[in-house]
C-alpha cells in the first residue's frame, strides 16, 4: 500500500525559505561592506582580519543563499510496479501444480505519452 501525504507533511514553505535565505545573504554582504569600509581605519592584525572577511564573506554568502531547507518534510517513496496475475494457468512441464503467470506493468514514460496522444 502506498503512503499518503497531506499538505502538512510538505515541510518548509518555499517562499518563507527563499525570504530567509535572502535575509541571510543580505546580512553577510552587509558585513562584507563593513569589512571593506573598515579597511580604511584598521591597523595591525585587524587589517588582516577584515581583509580576509572582505574576501571570504561573498563565498560564504552564496553558499548560504543556495542552501535550500529540507527540514520537516517527508518525501514520498517511489511506487513499486503494479503486478497483475493472469487467470489462465499453463501446465508446468515438471510439476503437477500449476504456477500463475505474473505480468509486471512498468511501461517507459515515452511510450506512455505516445499512446495517450494517439487516442
Amino acid at each position: 500500500m502506498t503512503q499518503q501525504f497531506d499538505v502538512t507533511s510538505v515541510g518548509v514553505n518555499p517562499a518563507d525559505d527563499r525570504a530567509h535565505r535572502m535575509r541571510m545573504y543580505f546580512l553577510a554582504m552587509s558585513l562584507r561592506v563593513v569589512c571593506i569600509v573598515s579597511l580604511i581605519w584598521a591597523r595591525g592584525y585587524w587589517l588582516i582580519l577584515v581583509g580576509i572577511g572582505a574576501v571570504v564573506l561573498p563565498y560564504l554568502a552564496v553558499l548560504i543563499a543556495n542552501q535550500v531547507s529540507h527540514v520537516g518534510g517527508r518525501a514520498p517513496s517511489a511506487p513499486t510496479p503494479l503486478q497483475l496475475t493472469s487467470t489462465s494457468h499453463t501446465a508446468a512441464p515438471e510439476s503437477s501444480v500449476p504456477r500463475p503467470t505474473v505480468i509486471v506493468v512498468d511501461e517507459p514514460a515515452e511510450r506512455r505519452s505516445q499512446t495517450t496522444e494517439q487516442q
